[in-house]
């Protein structure tokens, strides 16, 4: 063979070998997640998953819940955590991903934290081949995924609840905060009540402000009190803390529960413990924060350990990058015992007692106190 025909012979495998590669480059490409391409994350099968984890802090109960049911998982799992449990600033979140990125982190876990002042090192984690996982928290370019509740739908339902209470007819007044998704939660209920319920009246709806947002539901309803008195038949609170806070300023106006009573949306030993004893706060929808954590570790190791790439078949992302779970209503009807682990609440959801090898009889699950 002449050596012409051999330099072209060597040209076009040479040609194929980097037409073959850039195929396999674009197909390991994420272009779901951003405006852009992205690497997919690496995957990590010879050694401990390394995950970095950010909570704004642990004083919520939600936060309490996802953070003890991240251990159980990790621990399960074998994962090496390195933790940031005190991002409470612009500056400390900010400082906490690059921390990530200068230890090599695999992954990173983010808990209900505000997400636009960070979402630079997102894409620049991504580019070097870290996941990045969401917790109830707002997506922005560059997060894999998200587990979260359908807060509009959430609302809905608590609205029925409400309805069926009052038997279809009376008063209500209801307190959301714009600054937060939870407002999602009072769009639903607002359209519902002024478009098709003619029966129910809403005397008021108002926005709390954040930084007063307990002393606001607390003298707003005193307030709405002073001016409709027993007019009033539900308040319905966008969130626990702040029903449990109007439910305070029905108290101590002399009202029980039969005159007006309020509801909220979230779930937890605060709010069990105020219907456990008659409270005007009757009713929660409680949030399935150890799922939300447990699903956002399911979606870790399909794309880093099984390398289950992101759009690929059988991915657990979706096209939306969230995954919607469902709380559970829940009154007095259906508490459960002090003690007993807070799944049990989610019974008619996802728990089964009889299932002891389920994800949920890992560990040492939450557990109600009040």
């Amino acid at each position: 063979m002449s050596f012409l025909k051999k330099t072209k012979y060597l040209f076009l495998i040479c040609l194929l070998i980097l037409i073959v590669s850039a195929s396999v480059a674009v197909a390991s490409l994420d272009t779901i997640t951003a405006g852009q391409p992205l690497p997919q994350p690496k995957i990590v099968k010879d050694r401990p998953l390394y995950v970095g984890v950010l909570f704004v802090n642990l004083t919520s109960e939600s936060s309490q819940r996802n953070w003890v049911q991240l251990q159980i998982e990790a621990e399960h799992r074998g994962w090496k955590l390195e933790t940031i449990l005190d991002a409470d600033s612009s500056d400390r979140r900010r400082d906490g991903i690059e921390n990530f990125l200068n230890l090599g982190v695999d992954s990173i876990i983010i808990n209900n934290t505000p997400m636009e002042e960070i979402k630079d090192l997102i894409i620049e984690a991504r580019k070097e081949g870290i996941g990045i996982y969401n917790i109830d928290t707002e997506l922005r370019d560059g997060v894999i995924v998200n587990s979260t509740q359908p807060n509009g739908v959430v609302g809905a339902k608590m609205f029925y609840y409400g309805l069926n209470r009052l038997r279809g007819q009376g008063k209500m007044i209801m307190y959301d905060m714009t600054e937060h998704i939870l407002r999602r939660r009072c769009y639903a209920v607002e359209g519902l009540v002024k478009n098709d319920w003619p029966s129910l009246e809403l005397l008021a709806y108002d926005h709390l402000p954040y930084a007063e947002r307990y002393k606001a539901a607390f003298d707003f309803t005193a307030n709405y009190i002073t001016k409709y008195g027993n007019e009033i038949d539900w308040i319905f609170a966008g969130w626990d803390t702040i029903g449990i806070t109007a439910a305070r300023a029905v108290e101590q106006a002399g009202f029980t529960k039969d005159d007006i009573f309020v509801t909220g949306i979230d779930g937890g030993k605060q709010a069990f413990g105020e219907i456990r004893k008659g409270s005007p706060f009757v009713a929660t929808m409680t949030q399935p924060f150890e799922l939300y954590t447990h699903t956002t570790c399911e979606v870790v190791n399909q794309v880093q350990v099984e390398g289950v790439g992101i759009g690929e078949e059988g991915s657990m992302v979706p096209v939306s990058r969230v995954i919607y779970l469902e709380p559970a209503a829940t009154d007095i009807t259906n508490l459960p015992p002090i003690g007993s682990s807070i799944h049990e609440i989610f019974a008619t959801t996802y728990y089964d007692p009889n299932k002891k090898d389920a994800w949920y009889f890992w560990g040492e699950p939450y557990r109600i106190t009040e």
